[in-house]
């Protein structure tokens, strides 16, 4: 289906909308989504590995990894077939707080509080969404936190989904320019260890042009640029994943575990260790654990 094609849908949020549950859902082999009906709330569901058969109302959906589906209310949808193991991704289910339009028209009207979010979507930087799922992953489940701190986060991904969806339309060229084409190269074997003069190769240049083209592009250094995805990735896999630092750092082809944490803590502010910690209280559910959560009540 063409993105041009795809239902959207349109949220007006002059305030932010109001949470209802969010957790990370770890599924067992031939695991199927219950049949169900939201009560008026909106689900996000965003695959983070394996895959998912979700039938809304007549129409199927097949998700892979990092696949965003939205499930609106009042619609029957349930697993139309068994997912494999290893199958896991995030949910989360909102309330609007205005009106909810749908249509096929990709284009914003000129209204600044307008976002559009379609049913389906494959999103395109991940790890920045990441971040922003943890931080309302961990802020819904601490009992001292406000519950107006997870309207604004589930809000906050809610506009980055609509920043990502808009820019994959309005700027279909610049994903195939050569330049874009040496980043999308990079964060593919970011799990490599990478040279200026390997990227350099790849792409037929020497590593001072190639360096002129980070600069002129990104106001950066190719290896700034390179620390800097390989650093995206291990914030995800440290937020996603119980693998160690250590782990973390071989994983992303860093020399030596002292040298990832020296470049973590100068692109971060902080450790690996107190990101990790910083997102820990997470909900995480399987087939056995599922949450039976009351609808919030309005203020």
């Amino acid at each position: 289906m063409s993105i041009l094609n795809k239902k959207v849908y349109k949220f007006l949020l002059y305030e932010p909308v109001q949470f209802f549950k969010a957790g990370q859902y770890f599924a067992n082999e031939g695991w199927q989504h219950k049949n169900i009906i939201n009560d008026g709330d909106y689900e996000l569901f965003i695959m983070l590995s394996g895959s998912a058969y979700i039938q809304i109302g007549s129409e199927q959906y097949t998700l892979g990894k990092y696949d965003c589906l939205l499930i609106p209310p009042h619609i029957r949808h349930f697993g139309f077939k068994g997912s494999p193991n290893g199958t896991e991704y995030y949910w989360m289910h909102f309330f609007p707080s205005g009106t909810v339009t749908t249509s096929y028209d990709t284009t914003l009207v000129g209204k600044s509080s307008e976002i559009e979010i379609p049913q389906l979507f494959s999103v395109i930087n991940f790890e920045r969404l990441t971040i922003l799922i943890r931080q309302l992953l961990d802020s819904a489940n601490d009992s001292s936190a406000t519950k107006l701190a997870a309207n604004y986060y589930i809000s906050s991904i809610l506009i980055e989904l609509s920043h990502q969806f808009i820019v994959s339309i309005n700027e279909p060229r610049k994903s195939t320019s050569r330049f874009e084409l040496i980043k999308n190269w990079i964060r593919i074997h970011s799990h490599e260890k990478l040279s200026v003069e390997q990227v350099a190769t790849e792409f037929q240049i020497t590593p001072v042009y190639l360096t002129q083209l980070f600069q002129a592009n990104e106001k950066t250094t190719t290896i700034h640029f390179i620390n800097g995805v390989k650093i995206q990735q291990a914030q995800e896999l440290l937020l996603t994943t119980d693998k160690s630092v250590k782990e973390i750092a071989f994983d992303l082809s860093f020399s030596n575990e002292k040298y990832f944490l020296r470049v973590f803590k100068q692109l971060t502010s902080v450790t690996p260790t107190s990101f990790r910690n910083s997102y820990s209280k997470t909900y995480l559910n399987n087939v056995e654990v599922d949450p039976d959560i009351p609808k919030p009540q309005s203020d």
